[in-house]
């Protein structure tokens, strides 16, 4: 694939930025006190994951569909998601720019060999998925809270397009403007940080625990603009919900409430974190 040359720079900073960040911290990491790589630390960013902070992902973006699908998942994390898309059956392919998220996704798929999983890896890739090599004819791409950090975003979409097999989904989650943690980041930046760095910095070193001063790219966007920028590249949406509201953005009540019941899912409707999309290759 041709990149557009004038991009070349701009993406070389964005992925400097990511591996600078997430090579230090993987991402999710700090929700684990167990050591780094443990069957533990995996299982409590799992529970973190699936039962406070997204326990939506498995039903929304419809895991148990994925049997005998061909799924490439780009920015494997810790490898939560891929160990839930192997138990359902994906024959799972995953990239990362990542050498510290590709090893963790490795050692945890590894710890759960014995749990008799009915899918398969085919490959796990160090790389941009500008220059990497791919089979293509993808059932499903996956990027779960992964393309708003990607500066040179449209090019990757048109990348999934040519990758996915005539009709095949690519399932997204991109951050919200309007939503309650972006409201909270910009109150924090103007009452706390009193504006000594720029928003994109504070807003960075708060959702992402980037350090200061060295922010990684962040996209945070309407519903419209997301919908334009897929029209555009290709892909027709079949699917749309706005999630992410947790019980700690209701003091007082909010832990007496279910994190994936009526009440937060309402609230998640309005002033969730996450635009997710299910679209389809038109």
């Amino acid at each position: 694939m041709n990149v557009d040359p004038s991009t070349e720079l701009e993406r070389s900073r964005s992925n400097a930025r990511a591996r600078q960040t997430w090579e230090t911290q993987a991402v999710g990491s700090q929700r684990a006190t167990a050591p780094k790589g443990s069957r533990a630390y995996f299982e409590q960013i799992r529970d973190y994951r699936y039962g406070y902070e997204t326990p939506f992902i498995p039903t929304f973006f419809n895991f148990a569909d994925m049997r005998g699908k061909r799924v490439l998942e780009i920015g494997v994390g810790n490898g939560v998601d891929a160990v839930e898309m192997l138990r359902c059956g994906a024959v799972y392919t995953g990239i990362d720019i990542t050498r510290n998220h590709l090893d963790l996704a490795r050692r945890n798929i590894e710890l759960v060999q014995d749990q008799n999983l009915t899918g398969r890896v085919e490959n796990i890739v160090e790389g941009d998925l500008l220059e990497v090599s791919l089979p293509g004819n993808y059932d499903v791409v996956y990027a779960f809270g992964v393309l708003h950090h990607i500066a040179h975003e449209a090019e990757h979409l048109r990348r999934i397009y040519e990758l996915l097999r005539p009709g095949g989904e690519l399932k997204v989650a991109l951050y919200s403007r309007y939503s309650f943690f972006n409201l909270w980041l910009v109150l924090t930046w103007l009452l706390k940080n009193r504006m000594r760095n720029t928003l994109e910095d504070w807003r960075s070193h708060l959702a992402e625990c980037s350090p200061l001063g060295t922010p990684v790219v962040i996209k945070i966007r309407s519903k419209a603009e997301i919908q334009s920028l897929m029209a555009r590249c290709g892909f027709e949406v079949v699917r749309y919900g706005k999630k992410g509201f947790v019980q700690a953005y209701l003091p007082g009540i909010g832990r007496f409430l279910a994190p994936d019941g009526h009440i937060l899912k309402a609230c998640a409707g309005v002033l969730g974190w996450y635009h997710c999309f299910i679209c389809r290759r038109a």
